[in-house]
């Protein structure tokens, strides 16, 4: 791969999002010299996209049929479906364009992290992390977290949603999901039993992979984990090359390329970008539309049919509070009039716990990672053997030196210029936080309660995890890659040590999940059909309405959601 590809898909989304006129995209392609290799089709269909939009963006209408809440994982999906219809569709992101070079770059996602994409939301500090202070990693973009993040495709175990379903999400277990997943999918292996291809999302595994990864993977047969050939088919206990959204010419695969993007030249769909909502409206009991602030100040805007909140597990748990709907005797104390008397908003709150981490002395200069690698590019799932689950243990190569500042000062070490990181994760926790107002006011961020590690289960889990990392990391199949253990390194000679680093490198994944979950309980938010309990044209449609966290990073499972709730939507109607 050249980085010409992934410069001209910039230049589309630009163009097609209504950002960049079609003289300056000629203008800029020219001079880079990309136009050569320029499709005629895709630049028709972004031409007509960018002038859609720059004329819908002139003059918001004061009524759509739908409005969605946020063009993120899932949002971006249920606008670009529901303008297929013909139904006028609004989707309103709080974030820019995704035109930044930190998101055109697959293998540098990590500057996004902490940058100005990023939300950048503090969790509260927590004893059992020594009180330390970090942030949740939230996408504020076009496209959200599948803009920001690393590119990982992974669905999960089937038993993660055929519980879900026990738990009341009738419709959600796996059977249920797998045909979403293969519709979406393009896997570079071809259809299969567990496998879609066709779909706009491409999947493939490394097709250069760094020298780190085949002999991470070799260290983890040498363990006695079984290889796997697609760790998607379906998820389980063994070690394999990461699934990555990334497409055959390297280019990221967010939701917005792959599903909004292709929908912008419809005159029925509208585009708002940079745009704040501030609280959904009832006339009643029914969400009768949203209150905007733009640029141009304070506006409310009418949804004939529906409101669907895809603003995520964090801030669309703060907008349903902020539009009375949550615990109203917590709402009436901040001065917000109750609308609906919902107690589980906000609470259920799950993340997975990433320890940043175990770090290696790479043997001599690393390899410079190919554009189009995740740097992450091989990972082992398995059991800690704390109780039943198969695999509550993620370990992930990371092909870059990661350590939080306190871990490094606690053994006495600095992260190498030139190393790897084995990080150890847990992702089947039993820990559960919650999310708050810290007032009425939409401009304050919310109090996010993460409990990270909350629980002995937890601890313990996650130091099996540590040790786990550090036996792979000293496997011979390492030899030929690996100087050295630096992080935690011979100063870890104890359990008492690897509690200490549990407690000093173990952070948020930013797989932030269930705050609005689905069930038919008194701490439910929304049915199986995502409507939100006891009103009428509102649904949520993210992460947040995850019962329970599954067994693998998050980005798939919100995209499959996206596309579950415009099936629902359209079903309605």
């Amino acid at each position: 791969m050249t980085n010409a590809h992934e410069m001209m898909q910039v230049l589309l989304d630009q163009v097609a999002s209504g950002q960049l006129t079609r003289r300056r995209f000629l203008a800029v392609a020219g001079a880079a010299g990309l136009t050569a290799g320029l499709s005629a089709a895709a630049a028709d269909q972004a031409f007509a996209a960018g002038d859609n939009q720059a004329a819908n963006q002139a003059k918001l209408e004061g009524a759509y049929d739908y409005i969605v809440v946020g063009a993120g994982a899932s949002g971006a999906i249920v606008a670009g479906e529901l303008s297929k219809t013909g139904a006028k569709v609004l989707v309103v992101e709080s974030g820019g364009a995704d035109t930044a070079p930190t998101i055109g770059n697959p293998s540098i996602w990590f500057y996004n992290v902490g940058g100005p994409l990023d939300w950048k939301l503090p969790i509260a500090p927590v004893p059992q992390l020594n009180n330390r202070k970090f942030n949740m990693a939230l996408g504020h973009v076009l496209g959200g977290g599948s803009s920001i993040n690393a590119m990982v495709w992974s669905r999960g175990l089937a038993r993660d949603y055929d519980a879900w379903e026990r738990r009341g999400a009738k419709g959600w277990a796996f059977k249920d999901v797998l045909p979403t997943y293969k519709a979406q999918e393009d896997w570079e292996g071809g259809a299969n039993q567990w496998r879609g291809a066709g779909g706009p999302v491409h999947i493939r595994r490394p097709g250069d992979p760094h020298p780190t990864a085949p002999a991470f993977i070799e260290a983890a047969r040498q363990m006695g984990f079984p290889i796997l050939d697609d760790t998607n088919d379906p998820v389980r206990a063994g070690a394999g090359y990461i699934n990555m959204n990334i497409a055959a010419d390297g280019t990221r695969v967010s939701s917005a390329r792959a599903f909004l993007r292709p929908n912008l030249d419809r005159p029925n769909l509208t585009l708002a970008l940079n745009t704040n909502v501030t609280k959904v409206l009832f006339e009643g009991d029914r969400a009768s539309g949203v209150e905007l602030v733009t640029g141009d100040g304070v506006r409310n805007v009418q949804a004939t049919r529906e409101v669907i909140l895809s603003a995520g597990t964090v801030n669309g748990a703060k907008l349903l509070m902020l539009s009375g709907i949550g615990d109203a005797a917590q709402l009436q104390k901040l001065g917000i009039k109750p609308v609906a008397n919902l107690r589980g908003v906000g609470q259920n709150l799950q993340d997975h716990v990433l320890v940043s981490g175990v770090v290696y002395q790479y043997k001599g200069k690393m390899p410079d990672r190919p554009a189009d690698s995740n740097a992450v590019e091989a990972e082992v799932y398995f059991s800690s053997g704390i109780d039943g689950h198969t695999t509550d243990i993620n370990l992930v190569l990371e092909q870059l030196p990661i350590a939080t500042p306190e871990a490094a000062a606690r053994f006495g070490a600095t992260p190498p210029g030139e190393g790897f990181t084995i990080a150890p994760a847990l992702i089947q926790p039993t820990s559960r936080g919650h999310v708050r107002l810290a007032s009425a006011d939409w401009r304050d961020a919310p109090v996010i309660e993460g409990n990270h590690l909350g629980t002995d289960r937890d601890l313990a889990a996650i130091v099996r995890a540590i040790e786990a990392a550090r036996e792979l990391g000293s496997k011979a199949a390492l030899d030929g890659v690996r100087e050295a253990e630096v992080v935690p390194g011979p100063k870890a000679a104890s359990r008492r040590d690897l509690v200490d680093l549990a407690r000093t490198a173990a952070a948020s994944f930013g797989h932030a999940v269930g705050t609005a979950k689905i069930g038919t309980g008194a701490d439910a938010v929304v049915d199986s059909e995502l409507r939100v309990h006891g009103l009428r044209g509102l649904r949520v449609a993210d992460a947040s309405v995850m019962p329970s966290i599954i067994s693998g990073p998050t980005n798939a499972p919100a995209f499959m959601i996206g596309g579950r709730a415009a099936d629902l939507i359209k079903a309605a109607t």
